[in-house]
């Protein structure tokens, strides 16, 4: 089919030059996705806005300024400077709302009569189940949805952007399950190490979980852990934070995103195998550009700590916990084996630093105030989770 405006004038490499349209495409994403990138990114006048272009003779395009060529490092430096501080700020909103729901807001209901407590020594809620439940499920969720949804508004986000739906890799897709029960069955046989280093420094390991005693509310508790809450998660992380994050790279945006998972679950006893499983969701998000890839993969992980939780502390039974990691990493290598035989070329992704490097991006990160205020936060929240045996 021919161009309605006649055919394209070729440059000395004997190929069609892009348009300044098509230098604000994001890789592995549809063109309904790009079309509303580039209107929104066109739109926004705010310094936040950055795009970085391959090849040295192209332009990079800075939001408020347009394509520039000049010093592209001083402006992405400033661009990601104020992004992170922005981040840093829905941070810190999310640790304090989270001490207050856990801490301040407990001992008050406890002291106006209601029947709720929180134990500093077990970590543990006692009291009315109904209340507990319900409380922890609506605080979970506004915890997340209140400073994602703050940033999505203020940045004036496309939906479709904000929250890409379409599979674009459909190979990689379908390997995302079974690829999160390999690392999951992995890490799970490998944190027999990393248990012991932290029984060295008297740390219990042992996991402190709400379960009501009735079948209406277990099953409540497992819909809203394994379900809801993971899926509302992803769509906040993977979802907004990582796709306005992509602007500095696919490879720096996997990271934030993957710390600020891991930092948030405050759980010394968890951060590794969170972080690692975090990675492989950022990583095939971007590659499906999909994150209904993200939730699903999630909502795998869940099921499966879940699922070990109840063997090990419900049913007492070290035999089904083996069953279960074995089976996850047959499953996964096996999977794994077959979809790079098959579908190889699907899994690489190119990631590339832009101007910055990635020390320095990630220097940016640790310097910013709101982030170190919020790690600050996070590190003491996360330090009176702790249990010592």
């Amino acid at each position: 089919m021919k161009d309605k405006d006649g055919p394209k004038e070729k440059n000395a490499a004997g190929t069609v030059p892009e348009a300044d349209d098509d230098k604000l495409n994001i890789k592995y994403q549809d063109r309904e996705y790009n079309e509303s990138y580039k209107k929104w990114r066109r739109e926004n006048k705010d310094s936040l806005g950055f795009f970085f272009v391959e090849k040295p003779d192209r332009l990079t395009y800075r939001d408020g300024v347009g394509f520039i060529n000049d010093h592209p490092e001083i402006h992405e430096e400033r661009s990601i400077r104020r992004a992170i501080n922005i981040l840093g700020g829905i941070l810190l909103f999310r640790v304090l709302f989270d001490i207050f729901t856990t801490y301040i807001l407990t001992y008050l209901l406890e002291k106006t009569g209601a029947d709720i407590r929180y134990d500093l020594f077990d970590k543990k809620f006692y009291g009315d189940e109904t209340l507990i439940i319900n409380l922890q499920f609506i605080m979970n969720i506004m915890a997340m949805i209140i400073p994602v949804g703050f940033l999505a508004g203020y940045l004036h986000m496309p939906l479709n952007v904000m929250l890409p739906m379409k599979i674009n890799n459909k190979p990689m897709f379908a390997f995302s399950v079974p690829f999160m029960l390999l690392i999951c069955g992995v890490c799970s046989s490998m944190s027999m190490i990393y248990e012991h280093i932290l029984s060295a420094l008297n740390i219990d390991t042992s996991r402190t979980l709400f379960f009501p005693d009735d079948a209406k509310g277990m099953i409540f508790m497992a819909a809203a852990n394994i379900i809801i809450i993971p899926a509302i998660s992803e769509l906040c992380t993977r979802g907004v934070i990582l796709q306005f994050t992509r602007q500095f790279g696919d490879g720096i945006a996997i990271i934030i995103t993957s710390l600020i998972t891991s930092a948030m679950c405050y759980d010394i006893t968890q951060f590794c195998f969170i972080f690692i499983a975090s990675v492989a969701i950022g990583y095939f998000t971007i590659r499906t550009g999909s994150v209904i890839t993200a939730v699903v993969m999630r909502i795998t992980m869940n099921f499966f700590s879940y699922l070990l939780y109840y063997f090990d502390y419900i049913r007492d039974s070290d035999i089904f916990i083996m069953i279960v990691v074995f089976a996850a990493i047959i499953i996964g290598f096996v999977s794994t084996v077959m979809f790079f035989y098959r579908h190889s070329e699907s899994f690489g992704m190119k990631i590339t630093s832009r101007y910055m490097t990635y020390e320095k991006k990630m220097l940016a990160f640790f310097t910013s105030a709101p982030i170190i205020i919020w790690m600050t936060l996070d590190f003491i929240v996360t330090l009176m989770n702790i249990r010592f045996l």
